[in-house]
């Protein structure tokens, strides 16, 4: 009898917790990527004439995916610029070879989002 009581009581518990944790399971699990905030960039090409390095990526909590396809038939050097909680901005580099497509992924930390992506690597 003890054992039904317990797990009636554990029951009855968990019910009014899962009315509880519902919105808080939601704002914890991943937003579909339709969701989430895509941004795109573009650096054009010195050769051939019109052609274009592109990027892509998504809002990131530590770490940020940025997808390119660099249709240049030379180097292009994009700088990652940085935003902090306060403002202050910072820049990694991703050199890309012409003529290729992929991704890299960054460790920007939780108090960081990409503010944009630049031409060249200084800010």
């Amino acid at each position: 009898m003890k054992i039904g009581k317990t797990l009636m009581a554990a029951s009855a518990l968990g019910i009014a917790l899962a009315g509880i944790a519902a919105p808080a399971a939601s704002a914890d699990t991943a937003a579909p990527a339709s969701a989430q905030g895509k941004h795109t960039a573009s650096i054009k090409c010195s050769k051939p004439s019109g052609a274009k390095s592109n990027y892509s990526w998504g809002d990131g909590v530590t770490n940020v995916t940025v997808y390119f396809n660099n249709h240049c038939s030379h180097k292009v050097s994009a700088g990652i610029v940085l935003k902090d909680m306060d403002g202050a901005l910072s820049v990694q580099c991703m050199t890309t070879n012409g003529g290729t497509s992929g991704k890299k992924k960054f460790h920007i930390g939780a108090d960081h989002s990409v503010a944009r992506i630049q031409k060249g690597c200084k800010l």
